[in-house]
């Protein structure tokens, strides 16, 4: 492969899929990803996968929807969350999707699906217990020993209530201090162990967090940035590139930046100090990942 190639920066722009797809950070996410689906839904790849009843049915929903607004809207809530639901199906089947080229599978009476999430929340809540087992959720059988063994202890049996229970203790832990920052090199670390990278950590003061040898990349995590402190993450950047054969480097930031801020965060990368430099949110690193590992 040519040098130009080899060394290809992705950024943020040519990476991944808009915020909104992935999370919900307030209501202008939901009126967002609804408007967009909204303006594609009459194009060729839409309607020859939906029937023109379906189609219709969509747009009445969301003009029952934006007459009575977006903010406070349990609709428009429900069904922001039914499309992310279908986008993370057609990105694991597709491994990535454009909807400008793919397109979702409209069930029929789609507002009556809607209207029953905004009644019954915890539906398909019951729908999982009765379809996976103990087994199919911890495979590793000293994991499921150790989950048997809680779910009685603590929730007589309730295994629902138990899986209830990390994910709200696990919220909870991520409002204290420092829990961010580990979070999201938990994150990355995840996502480089699942493509067979191998990864070195480093917490010293003048390297970056993570170093990927099979990528020649540089991780750098933060969950802030102000012009303060800017000028000390430049100088980690170019000591990493000094100290090591770095042919790219990322600054990993948590998606629930907002878009101005995260705009400002990447004026680092426009700047040009260091070419081999790409600012992403952490739900565009595997993507940035396989983009890296394609052009290798």
């Amino acid at each position: 492969m040519s040098k130009a190639k080899q060394t290809r920066r992705h950024s943020a722009t040519t990476l991944g899929t808009p915020i909104y797809h992935r999370r919900r950070r307030d209501w202008r996410d939901d009126q967002y990803l609804i408007e967009e689906v909204l303006k594609i839904i009459d194009s060729q790849n839409w309607v020859k996968q939906n029937s023109p009843s379906k189609i219709k049915a969509f747009k009445e929903l969301v003009s029952e929807i934006d007459s009575l607004g977006f903010q406070s809207n349990k609709k428009a809530s429900a069904l922001a969350m039914w499309i992310r639901e279908e986008l993370a199906k057609l990105a694991a089947e597709k491994n990535g999707y454009d909807l400008r080229v793919h397109s979702l599978s409209i069930p029929s009476g789609l507002a009556g699906i809607i209207s029953e999430r905004c009644r019954k929340p915890s539906n398909n809540i019951g729908k999982a217990k009765e379809g996976i087992s103990v087994e199919d959720l911890f495979p590793d059988p000293e994991i499921r020993s150790h989950v048997l063994e809680r779910v009685q202890l603590l929730f007589k049996g309730n295994l629902l209530s138990y899986l209830h229970s990390l994910v709200s203790n696990e919220r909870n832990s991520l409002t204290r201090e420092s829990a961010t920052i580990m979070d999201l090199i938990h994150i990355c670390e995840e996502k480089l162990k699942r493509r067979n990278l191998k990864t070195v950590s480093n917490f010293n003061a003048n390297e970056v967090d993570l170093w990927v040898p099979g990528l020649s990349l540089g991780i750098e995590i933060r969950d802030a940035l102000s012009n303060s402190n800017s000028g000390e993450l430049i100088s980690i950047l170019k000591n990493t590139n000094s100290s090591k054969k770095t042919k790219f480097l990322a600054v990993v930031c948590p998606d629930d930046l907002s878009d101005l801020l995260f705009h400002n965060w990447r004026e680092i990368e426009r700047s040009e100090v260091l070419p081999n430099l790409s600012v992403i949110r952490v739900g565009d690193f595997g993507a940035y990942l396989d983009r890296l590992s394609n052009d290798m």
